[in-house]
């Protein structure tokens, strides 16, 4: 194979925590050496490096039986590293990845493996949050879309809803990053009503599956493959059964691409040279064993400098011949498991200087070059400039359009003229037109940082305070409107397109359209005429804007089902990195006015209220009280019904319960799972300020089975369900609900007891050692063995013991006790009336 050599020079370069000095070809930009030494493992001389790289693969080609001789290993050998050096050919690393697997989209388990995967793709982020947390407030954002009445844009306004507002900023709160929150509001508006995973979603770079249908998928399996597609970026649509399998028999193939562009164009194209080159590459490709893939970059810069229109008949056909010649260069020489493709590969592409390998339209006319000093600036990329010779079109012309003319001599709106009548010089326009090269705005090259800041003060006026404003508009400040400075812009830097330019002809035009002007559409047809001389079916590989919904991915599978390409895998671009949602502040509602203790007067016939339903909401505190890290508690063994159950409690330092924990065993994996998620519900209620009373009130009598006698507690004997006995023993334990209490023995259907049974202790009458109460480690051994606790001598619901006691007529509590001649209630402080102290004694 015939090769130029390499000019070889020895630069520094600036790698992770290091500045190390690199042997490389000249002309390769830094971002491509550091593509190559992350190839060469770290390896700084590039060159000993690839060609001990080609050495490696002769020898496993050899041990193949790949070469007749070892004149022919060694020609390989050399052959190899010359092209990998010249950037013509670029290698992977071997891919070892199993196939990818395939489902039909007419098998009825379709839909759930979809949903499996997206479930996948949400639990790689749990690590970072509480997932049971995160999934319930990000479907408390849908809920709040879902659930209210009215014009659909307000709903999903956080503005116009303060529902939603609340829900995301709690979401914020539990660590939902605003993307993530801004997806959950996008799957609300189109119609899914459940964020059905506990696990947080992350966009993968690989390839999961492959959904493949005949033709167009339809109905619910398209719309639940549109949403995994939207979502995870992992799953690939296929639309012909057989081209799918060959696809997942392939997998994640080891890949090998040449440049087209080095080979030449038209006329000019070196055929021998190229035939070399897919020869070497399919040999390399053949010693790495294996799923393999060959791929030609490069290809829509390619058809641009021959003067071709990507979206053209022309153009496919060239596109088609290039990679039937290559086709049977790869049959004649090895026989590959894989063979020709068309893949998108950003690593490989940085390899060979940037070209694409994923036969998609080019990016535009314009690239970024790096200069002698160093300074990146904008430039006609080879490709238009070999284009417009071959079309007889005045680069200079073009480069204007593209690139802008940098000078304002006839620059609509702020011209010489214009700047001259406010004040400016001929040093001063200088100034700012040797500025202009380098500027991404006009406002950036008519700035403080190039005009003479005694000229700004002394013409213009501007004031050292606005000096010392990093937003100062010049431009505007000198009284030009944005349209003025819009159109200088254009004509000083450029910015336009060659789509768009009137000295050019319909058909030139279409030569120089990039894939944003051009749309989908033709990359689907050029994958659909490129499929039939490929060994792997090609994947049209799309990336939508972030904020896109599922209903963009539908669209975009029905179009390319139409166009006949084969497959195709829809992934989202990251979000911005300064996302934030704008979520307003609501004010904080007036809390509830207390009623009086003192019963209001009732007026004399009045007339009864009309009947009516009044709603009212109070905001609570949302702020989350957190337990200490050593905290108290006690843990309580029973059965109910037979059936084991552990309750364990943990307690701030007020001795205030914060947390439950509910553990079975012998049970359903699906039931254990459902109380231990109640459990960290309820738990979550407590931290925010809900009150055990409401979770008692709300639990107790609850029917359901396990249910019967309770063993294994001195309070609670029988109980209606697992809840009924949970509550009935924090109810007591906690809230002093001796009412819930049920140790005479079983409840009846009423719930009532069966009166006291004899013969049982009573351990309310007898002192207790305090280790019976205390938790000995919780106290680190700072409780004295022989501290009691004595019966209580009062008070309600007291503990161990009471004194004999009366019913309050005001209170109706049972603690009205006797203080030397008085019956005084010790709940509500009331003394007995002379009636009630007869009564009492």
């Amino acid at each position: 194979m015939r090769t130029e050599p390499a000019r070889i020079e020895r630069r520094p370069l600036e790698r992770a925590g290091a500045v190390v000095e690199v042997l490389a070809p000249s002309s390769w930009t830094d971002a491509r050496v550091e593509a190559w030494l992350d190839w060469a493992q770290g390896e700084t001389d590039l060159p000993s490096a690839i060609f001990r790289r080609a050495e490696i693969i002769a020898e496993l080609g050899e041990a193949q039986g790949l070469f007749a001789d070892a004149a022919a290993r060694a020609g390989f050998r050399r052959d190899l590293g010359a092209a990998l050096l010249t950037g013509k050919l670029a290698l992977s690393e071997p891919s070892f990845a199993r196939p990818l697997r395939v489902v039909e989209a007419t098998d009825p388990a379709a839909g759930a493996t979809l949903g499996q995967l997206r479930a996948e793709r949400r639990g790689r982020a749990a690590a970072r949050a509480s997932a049971h947390e995160l999934s319930r407030r990000l479907q408390a954002v849908m809920d709040a879309i879902l659930r209210c009445e009215g014009d659909p844009a307000t709903c999903a306004d956080p503005a116009g809803n303060p529902g939603l507002a609340r829900a995301a900023e709690a979401a914020r709160t539990a660590g939902a990053s605003d993307p993530m929150i801004l997806d959950a509001m996008t799957l609300a508006r189109t119609g899914e009503n459940l964020w059905d995973a506990q696990l947080l979603f992350e966009t993968g770079e690989g390839v999961d599956l492959i959904c493949a249908a005949r033709g167009e998928p339809q109905g619910a399996i398209a719309d639940a493959l549109a949403a995994t597609a939207w979502e995870t970026g992992a799953v690939i649509a296929g639309f012909d059964l057989e081209a799918s399998g060959r696809l997942a028999e392939a997998g994640r193939p080891t890949r090998a691409a040449l440049d087209l562009m080095v080979f030449g164009m038209g006329e000019t194209f070196d055929t021998e040279s190229f035939e070399d080159a897919v020869r070497i590459a399919t040999l390399a490709l053949a010693a790495a064993g294996g799923p393999v893939a060959l791929g030609l970059a490069g290809m829509a810069d390619w058809l641009t400098a021959q003067g071709l229109a990507y979206d053209s008949l022309q153009g496919r056909r060239a596109a088609r011949r290039i990679f039937l010649q290559a086709h049977e260069i790869v049959a004649r020489t090895a026989k590959l498991q894989g063979g020709l493709a068309v893949f998108d590969d950003p690593d490989l592409a940085l390899k060979l200087g940037g070209a694409p390998t994923g036969g998609a339209p080019g990016l535009g006319a314009v690239t970024v070059a790096e200069t002698e000093d160093g300074v990146l600036t904008r430039v006609l990329s080879e490709a238009t400039l070999q284009g417009l010779k071959v079309l007889g079109i005045d680069a200079a012309e073009a480069r204007a359009v593209l690139l802008g003319r940098h000078d304002l001599a006839e620059a609509p709106g702020i011209d010489h003229a214009a700047l001259q009548a406010r004040g400016f010089t001929e040093h001063e326009i200088a100034a700012v037109e040797a500025a202009l090269p380098f500027a991404a705005r006009l406002a950036d090259a008519v700035s403080p940082q190039t005009i003479d800041p005694g000229f700004l003060s002394d013409v213009l006026g501007v004031t050292d305070a606005e000096l010392a404003d990093p937003d100062l508009d010049l431009l505007s400040r000198m009284g030009f409107t944005p349209q003025q400075i819009g159109a200088a812009e254009t004509y000083a830097l450029g910015g336009g397109s060659l789509a768009e330019a009137a000295f050019l002809t319909p058909d030139q035009r279409a030569v120089f359209q990039s894939a944003d002007e051009l749309g989908p559409g033709p990359y689907f047809a050029m994958m659909a005429a490129l499929a039939p001389v490929l060994d792997i079916p090609p994947v049209a590989e799309l990336e939508l804007e972030w904020d896109t919904s599922p209903l963009d991915a539908r669209a975009l599978l029905a179009e390319a089902a139409l166009a006949g390409a084969p497959a195709i895998r829809i992934r989202r671009m990251e979000p911005p990195a300064h996302l934030v949602l704008d979520l307003p502040r609501l004010p904080e509602a007036a809390p509830r006015p207390l009623r009086s203790a003192e019963p209001e007067p009732i007026a004399a016939a009045a007339p009864p209220p009309k009947e009516r339903i009044v709603e009212r909401i109070v905001e609570r505190d949302r702020t989350r009280r957190k337990l200490p890290d050593r905290r108290k508690g006690y843990i309580q063994k029973a059965a109910v019904g037979g059936h084991k159950v552990y309750l364990h409690t943990g307690e701030y330092d007020d001795g205030e319960l914060g947390e439950i924990f509910i553990d079975m065993h012998k049970e359903g994996a699906a039931f254990r799972s459902l109380m231990n998620n109640f459990a960290i519900g309820i738990s979550i209620g407590l931290q925010y300020g809900v009150p055990l009373e409401e979770f008692v009130d709300a639990f107790v009598f609850t029917r359901f089975e396990p249910a019967g006698p309770v063993t294994g507690n001195d309070q609670v004997k029988s109980a209606t369900s697992i809840l009924d006995y949970i509550f009935r023993e924090l109810g007591i334990s906690y809230l002093d609900r001796q009412e819930l209490a049920n140790a005479d023995g079983e409840l009846n259907a009423d719930g009532l007891g069966r009166g006291a049974a004899e013969g049982e202790p009573d351990l309310t009458t007898d002192p207790q050692p305090a280790s019976h109460f205390i938790s000995r480690g919780f106290s680190r051994g700072a409780t004295p063995d022989n501290l009691v606790f004595l019966p209580s001598a009062g008070g309600r619901g007291g503990g161990f013991g009471r004194v004999e006691a009366d019913v309050c007529a005001a209170c109706g509590d049972v603690a009205v006790v006797r203080k030397g001649a008085s019956l005084i209630c010790e709940t509500c402080g009331v003394r007995a009336s002379p009636k009630d102290e007869d009564r009492a004694g």
